[in-house]
């Protein structure tokens, strides 16, 4: 992941890319127990925090439009329509989709859904524009 994304943990939110090409991408991520967030949110009750989710979305938008770019970055721009169906759990495969629907001025905006063992947890409509760093 290093090469596709700017992120370092613990804020790197994407494990494994599946497939990708130039206006989709497949990825998912474990879900560790020892994640930093699970020390506050629950204590006893641990679940990945619904923004975390977004986060590994907007991860896995970049990489799909960072194939083949260097000196830029992604910077995650909006989020429209976010709906949260389930808890995600330590010891889950948060799955991760994206889908390139349009660009305009320089903004691309993607669907997004995330699932774990085939039931979404999340959708939502994502923003991103590429800067010079």
């Amino acid at each position: 992941m290093r090469q596709l994304l700017p992120h370092r943990p613990p804020m790197l939110l994407v494990d494994c890319v599946l497939s990708m090409n130039t206006s989709s991408c497949t990825a998912f991520k474990h879900v560790r127990e020892d994640e930093p967030c699970f020390l506050g949110h629950f204590p006893g009750n641990p679940i990945f925090p619904g923004v975390l989710t977004i986060e590994a979305l907007a991860q896995v938008c970049a990489i799909c439009l960072g194939q083949g770019k260097t000196g830029i970055l992604p910077i995650f721009a909006g989020i429209n329509r976010a709906k949260f169906r389930a808890m995600v759990r330590p010891g889950d495969r948060l799955e991760l989709f994206v889908h390139k629907v349009c660009e305009e001025n320089g903004f691309y905006t993607f669907s997004a859904l995330a699932e774990v063992g085939g039931r979404t947890v999340c959708d939502a409509e994502l923003v991103i524009v590429l800067k010079q760093p």
